[in-house]
């Protein structure tokens, strides 16, 4: 308020004992974004150079345990619709496309815990903010699902020789998952540290690594679950 680089710290009695400068307010900001950054990556705390391997080993390896298991639940998602890529080997080649939407929950995240920073923030605005995100993420789809839509067809046809009914029917596949994959991602990244933060949990521990391999499992769903409804149901390609 006043301009100050310097304010004086007094005792009870109004003795001066210390001072507090801007250097000393810039360096305890920096700590703290910097011990958030790495609770981000997944990390308990900041890791440096002189930090020993043990250390270092202990801070990483409870969520990877935790990610492990996840991840063996994700696998276990993909080997249920093996019999659709057995029929349509070709969805192999597009599914780290459908990944992609991932990227939209880590922006999600990354948005959202700036916000939840904000302790006066009302429940309406909250709701706002969740609708607003799904909508960032439908327009996003929306328009990546377009492209792959185009892209995908002609690239199937002319490269793969597959008629033009197969591969617009396989890239408008690609296309839905990739819009319906982000709608979800956007509406996980918001939540999932909403819902952290509400049982008073640091939303940068637990939203980091969770919402990555909760979209692994979103996106796989999704995009083998549309595939077996348009492609074999709908359009009977096999």
């Amino acid at each position: 308020d006043y301009s100050e680089d310097s304010i004086p710290v007094l005792d009870n009695e109004n003795r001066l004992i210390g001072v507090i400068t801007a250097r000393d307010l810039v360096e305890v900001v920096g700590d703290e974004l910097n011990e958030d950054y790495a609770k981000l990556a997944g990390l308990t705390s900041e890791e440096d150079l002189h930090e020993p391997l043990l250390q270092s080993l202990k801070k990483r390896l409870p969520w990877l345990v935790l990610l492990l298991f996840l991840g063996m639940g994700v696998s276990s998602v993909v080997g249920i619709f093996e019999p659709i890529v057995d029929r349509i080997a070709l969805l192999i080649c597009f599914q780290s496309m459908i990944d992609m939407a991932g990227n939209v929950g880590t922006q999600s995240l990354a948005v959202t815990i700036r916000v939840l920073m904000d302790e006066d923030i009302s429940a309406m605005q909250k709701l706002g903010f969740v609708f607003k995100e799904m909508r960032i993420g439908f327009l996003n789809g929306l328009l990546l699902g377009s492209a792959s839509f185009v892209v995908i067809g002609i690239f199937v046809h002319i490269m793969k020789q597959k008629s033009l009914f197969f591969s617009f029917a396989l890239s408008g596949c690609v296309g839905i998952s990739l819009l319906t994959a982000m709608v979800i991602s956007s509406l996980v990244g918001v939540l999932v540290p909403m819902l952290f933060h509400k049982l008073k949990v640091d939303p940068a521990v637990a939203s980091g690594p969770l919402i990555t391999t909760v979209n692994d499992l979103v996106a796989v769903v999704t995009y083998y679950g549309l595939a077996e409804i348009l492609l074999v149901d709908v359009f009977h390609l096999v």
